[in-house]
């Protein structure tokens, strides 16, 4: 009798085993049978973690590597082709006279240079607001991080677009264009220095460690407030020159400045 019973329950082992080895499942090292016994590893992978149980180890984005290569050659080109219009647009971040120079200065040479820092501008921009959506806001949107790229980059360029066509507008029907027209050079001589300081963040933040890119995209949004705050100064002394009353200062700030930033954050929050 207790020779069957053992019989019956390896006869039933023998039986299960054979059920999972037909089953159209792989358990790659998690099955192993040995004396008639079965054994389940779960394979389990393991990374490290950092504070708070955040993943320290590096993040994928592979999609990044072709637009900072592009970022890269731009910022080689404007370094060698360009080092005395790279100079005056450094220097006019605290000197207006500097500033007042290069927009009175008109030939090809300078606006070759300008073309090429707006465009590290808005490629280095666009990939920061990228990864900052995805690595502080959390936004998961239905599609490719490359394709969520190109929405960043084509929102900011019709952003800065919108804004310089409302501001030429305005400096015509007031019979101001001359202050609208320095007031966006300005504008673009910030741009044109932020989009250079963003250019090590992002490329840090695209492939560090996963624990550290919060810091480094919150010390790049730092500088961008920074920028932003200059700039507001910068276009309220145009302005003051112009003696433009302060009620439409404040107009001009909400409408063209503060509001489309609002929109955007909204915007990344509702994908969020």
């Amino acid at each position: 009798m207790l020779q069957t019973s053992v019989s019956s329950k390896v006869n039933h082992k023998k039986d299960t085993i054979s059920e999972i080895q037909s089953m159209d499942i792989t358990f790659q090292d998690s099955v192993h049978v040995k004396d008639n016994s079965l054994i389940i590893l779960e394979k389990i992978d393991v990374l490290p973690k950092g504070e708070m149980g955040k993943s320290i180890g590096k993040q994928e984005n592979s999609w990044v590597i072709g637009i900072l290569v592009l970022a890269l050659i731009i910022m080689a080109i404007i370094r060698f082709s360009f080092p005395k219009y790279l100079n005056k647009v450094v220097d006019s971040i605290f000197n207006l006279q500097t500033s007042n120079k290069l927009f009175a200065e008109k030939n090809m040479r300078n606006l070759r240079g300008a073309i090429f820092m707006n465009a590290l501008f808005f490629l280095n921009g666009a990939v920061f607001m990228s990864l900052y959506a995805d690595n502080i806001m959390n936004v998961t949107p239905p599609f490719s991080k490359l394709i969520f790229f190109l929405y960043c980059f084509a929102t900011l360029t019709l952003l800065y677009l919108g804004k310089t066509i409302i501001l030429k507008t305005f400096g015509y029907v007031f019979n101001a264009s001359k202050e609208s027209n320095e007031y966006i050079h300005n504008i673009f001589i910030y741009n044109k220095n932020l989009g250079m300081l963003l250019l090590p963040i992002v490329t840090g933040a695209s492939f560090m460690v996963q624990y550290a890119v919060p810091l480094l995209l919150n010390t790049g949004l730092f500088i961008a407030l920074i920028f932003f705050i200059f700039r507001i100064a910068r276009g309220i002394k145009i302005l003051f020159r112009k003696h433009v009353s302060i009620i439409y200062m404040i107009l001009y700030l909400c409408a063209l400045e503060i509001l489309p930033l609002l929109m955007i954050y909204k915007l990344l929050k509702l994908l969020a």
